[in-house]
């Protein structure tokens, strides 16, 4: 039976990927490039893929002719932003795709650590079981770091889409001072759908209950000890 990895460019799937291979497992490692990783996590697949066969999948998510391998496009043009509580952009620009890649019967190797055990699930496929190698050897996160420093390998930030409304303040706030113009694009789209529901009636959507400027407090310069890179998104 073919197994194929999850690849997302993070802690957890990078010490997996480098436990089974020294264990000896033959495997597919699978990255869904949607254009929205953190550029940093998009330079890290770069670099293990120049070490490690990693197959790099693009969506084709098609919506009345039109297909969008971008998730950013995808929610601009039809305005709307990723949810915490309808995971639209998962489903579509990365479950749906690997998805439709695998070749069923297989197993799928899902990076969850130990310290996250409540997060593992069956799978509704009978076709393709979900396992989970970390949780199975009772390896936690710190034992992920471990095994990628063991390997010389520099440890990935938290994997993700850079307007993913499940980052943490933190995170929103290192964005909009790494990559303004990323933090840039989320404000414009923020915007652009609370606009669209504004002129229906309906009440504002946010990323994570509150204007962006809000939840960073972009208005206070003691957030940084250096200046501010300029936003430009003229909002």
């Amino acid at each position: 039976m073919k197994k194929y990895l999850s690849y997302g460019g993070g802690v957890n799937s990078t010490a997996m990927i480098l436990l089974l291979l020294d264990e000896g497992w033959e495997f597919e490692s699978v990255y869904v490039d949607h254009g929205c990783d953190w550029p940093e996590t998009r330079e890290y697949v770069k670099m293990m893929a120049e070490k490690y066969p990693i197959t790099v999948l693009k969506p084709a998510v098609s919506v009345k002719g039109q297909i969008y391998d971008d998730l950013y496009a995808y929610g601009w043009d039809y305005e709307v932003l990723p949810s915490r509580l309808q995971r639209w952009c998962t489903t579509k620009f990365k479950i749906d795709v690997i998805n439709s890649y695998i070749e069923r019967p297989c197993e799928q190797m899902i990076g969850i650590d130990a310290g996250e055990d409540n997060r593992v699930r069956d799978s509704w496929d009978d076709d393709a079981v979900n396992r989970y190698p970390l949780v199975e050897r009772g390896i936690d996160r710190d034992g992920c770091i471990r095994i990628i420093k063991d390997h010389g390998l520099p440890v990935p930030i938290k994997s993700g889409c850079w307007f993913c409304p499940y980052q943490r303040v933190s995170q929103w706030k290192l964005l909009r001072v790494k990559h303004p113009e990323l933090f840039c694009k989320a404000k414009k789209l923020e915007e652009r759908v609370k606009e669209l529901r504004l002129s229906k009636g309906l009440k504002p959507f946010f990323f994570n209950k509150v204007p962006l400027d809000v939840l960073i407090n972009e208005g206070q310069s003691v957030m940084w000890p250096d200046m501010k890179p300029p936003c430009s998104c003229g909002l």
